[in-house]
């Protein structure tokens, strides 16, 4: 993947979302707390681009009766952070 390509639909927020499942999975409410700048809504808008493009999947399971997603990085996630030099 060409990394002038991978760059014009990666933007600084989705890139510190896939940065932030680098290093752990994540609950959404987690990545709206722990990243600056960003809106909730625009937390779930990354996650469910990142999900079509094959770049993260989710986990879903109910925790204390409530259904509760959990997302990571997939191995095409991993590779474009390595192929942007971001790991």
């Amino acid at each position: 993947m060409p990394k002038i390509w991978a760059m014009a639909i990666i933007n600084e927020k989705v890139l510190d979302i896939m940065l932030y499942l680098h290093d752990e999975p994540a609950h959404g409410y987690q990545l709206y707390d722990d990243i600056d700048d960003i809106s909730k809504g625009h937390v779930y808008q990354h996650l469910k681009e990142l999900r079509e493009a094959g770049l993260i999947k989710v986990h879903e399971e109910e925790t204390e009766g409530l259904q509760r997603k959990t997302y990571r990085l997939t191995e095409n996630g991993e590779k474009l952070l390595e192929a942007l030099g971001e790991i």
